[in-house]
């Protein structure tokens, strides 16, 4: 422990403020006294005893820092140590200025370098402060720029990821993150495609990451292009693992924005096949009756009641079927759905209402058309209506239902016309024809 200690105290009362004053080649001139430190600090640093290897090093570093370019690599990994060990605030912080002084001599000795910047920038990005990031994207694109072509991927994922994090500073803009998107996807995919690159893999994770990063913030879905592009990144994960659910959903879930794709339909499909629920179901069966393909929509709406547990989901689902019989002018099958639906939730007005519809719109099914017969088919038609206007918890369904109350009392039978049916008002009617539902005896 207390070697430890003192070595710790040498390192940190010689390094500062300043090292290396020159980039010599030679100890005093001799190659004797340059090799000799810089081979015993050498095997000291391979087994990792970087403390006995300091003193040796610093000789090297101080009087010799153009002999070999290693010896900085070596300071580099040397303080990158210190940094992470010590808890001392002030300590760590001039081990910090020391590794970015090496970093600067570095350049200085041996010039600009694809490996030497890449990393000068990551760890800025590491151990600097926000008045660095500047520096440290300046050093990543130098070193995507001298890679001709081939960049560490962790170089090209971290700059990317620092645009994105920068938007709105140092002049970068969504525009500027579109164009870098561009050219660095260009550069990936082209590494990508050769099947023997060391880095394929990584390759492909970077990918991955800068396609979401670019699509969650500035693919604007109702823009063609932004969606064109959308379309082909996630169609090719698609493609690579078609049958995995856990792909599906994320890719269906990048590309729902763009409404109108194939894609989309395809996706939904597949999803609501392989985990059936109220979410995939209803989607689909939007699309489904927009083309009104109603038959297809019903299965998909019956699927997902199967698995469903949720209670008002549930009632919502019979719902939907309900009214794509009524389209069908199925009225009894609707009828049928829309009384389970309240039997889920009692509340569900839009259910009670489409009802009240089902029987208004049945005067020529249980009568000629006019006449008391077609009349008094809008007495349960409007229990129904009033039943809305009660439960009233969604203002645009019980407007529409006091409109039909309005509108059609002037068709309901006169006092008279109950009279001669030997009826009173307010009395109790039993409707036949389909509906066969007791009801009250109203007129105009």
């Amino acid at each position: 422990m207390k070697k430890f200690v003192l070595i710790i105290g040498f390192i940190a009362s010689t390094s500062f403020p300043m090292l290396a004053q020159n980039c010599a080649k030679l100890i005093d001139g001799e190659m004797s006294k340059t090799t000799a430190p810089y081979s015993i600090y050498r095997e000291y640093f391979k087994k990792g005893l970087y403390s006995d290897a300091f003193p040796f090093w610093k000789k090297m570093y101080d009087q010799a820092p153009g002999f070999r370019q290693q010896t900085f690599y070596d300071g580099l990994t040397l303080y990158t140590d210190y940094i992470q060990k010590t808890e001392d605030k002030d300590l760590r912080q001039k081990y910090v200025d020391t590794l970015f002084m090496i970093y600067n001599k570095d350049i200085e000795c041996f010039g600009e370098s694809e490996y030497i910047l890449g990393k000068k920038g990551i760890d800025l990005l590491k151990y600097g402060k926000n008045a660095d990031i500047p520096e440290a994207r300046d050093a990543l694109e130098k070193t995507i720029a001298l890679s001709k072509g081939h960049p560490f991927p962790y170089y090209v994922q971290t700059y990317f990821k620092l645009l994105v994090n920068q938007v709105g500073k140092d002049s970068i803009t969504p525009l500027l993150v579109k164009l870098k998107y561009d050219e660095l996807s260009a550069i990936v995919d082209k590494n990508i495609a050769d099947p023997n690159n060391k880095y394929l893999q990584a390759y492909k994770d970077v990918k991955a990451l800068m396609d979401d990063l670019f699509m969650e913030n500035f693919a604007n879905k109702n823009n063609p292009e932004d969606c064109a592009k959308l379309l082909e990144i996630y169609l090719k994960k698609y493609q690579a693992n078609p049958d995995d659910l856990a792909t599906i959903e994320n890719v269906y879930n990048r590309t729902r924005g763009c409404v109108d794709s194939a894609l989309n339909v395809e996706l939904l499909k597949k999803l609501n096949k392989l985990a059936p629920n109220y979410t995939y179901a209803t989607r689909l069966a939007n699309i489904y009756v927009q083309n009104k393909q109603y038959d297809s929509a019903i299965v998909l709406y019956q699927n997902a009641i199967a698995v469903e547990k949720d209670s008002v989901k549930k009632s919502d689902l019979n719902f939907y079927i309900a009214f794509m019989n009524y389209a069908k002018e199925n009225f009894p099958a609707s009828r049928d759905y829309a009384k389970t639906a309240i039997s889920f939730d009692s509340t569900n007005i839009r259910a009670y209402n489409l009802i009240g519809i089902l029987y208004l719109s049945s005067g020529p099914l249980c009568g000629p058309g006019t006449g008391f017969q077609s009349q008094i088919v809008l007495w349960p038609a409007f229990d129904y209506f009033k039943k809305v206007i009660q439960v009233n918890n969604d203002a645009d369904v019980v407007a529409e239902a006091k409109k039909y109350i309005n509108d059609y009392t002037q068709y309901l039978p006169t006092r008279a016309d109950v009279a001669a049916k030997g009826l009173k008002v307010g009395g109790t009617y039993t409707v036949k024809c389909w509906i066969n539902e007791e009801t009250t005896v109203q007129v105009k």
